[in-house]
């Protein structure tokens, strides 16, 4: 029996990102620890991404929703973040921000695709 029948999985691309959120999540909660429990915006992109994870695995209709409100949110997120770090680079390049810079962009690329895949593939949600 291969894992993709023990997963239950019906859709290839809506498992892929559910596991993109679960892993988004999981890295926020990882950022919200490392940089102190004060960063609202942190933990409500974790814990919505937790839960878009979830919706999406389940291909629960109320995901779509949700990555979509997401989406706004994890933007405005990402552009906070990618605007601390482009500032730390312009001062003190090094290849620390580098790093978060590429990570940051990828994290804004997967989210835009995430959700106009949710958005056009919202009839296999039940």
């Amino acid at each position: 029996m291969g894992l993709r029948s023990r997963l239950e999985i019906e859709y290839k691309g809506m498992f892929f990102f559910a596991v993109f959120y679960l892993v988004a999540g999981v890295v926020n909660f990882i950022v919200l620890g490392m940089y102190g429990l004060g960063l609202f915006h942190v933990a409500l992109v974790a814990v919505l991404s937790l839960i878009a994870a979830f919706g999406l695995y389940r291909l629960q209709s109320w995901s779509l929703w949700l990555v979509v409100g997401l989406f706004f949110i994890a933007t405005t997120h990402i552009a906070l973040m990618l605007n601390v770090f482009l500032t730390n680079y312009a001062a003190t390049p090094d290849i620390s921000s580098l790093f978060a810079i590429t990570a940051w962009t990828v994290y804004f690329i997967l989210t835009c695709v995430a959700t106009i895949y949710v958005a056009a593939k919202r009839k296999n949600l039940k």
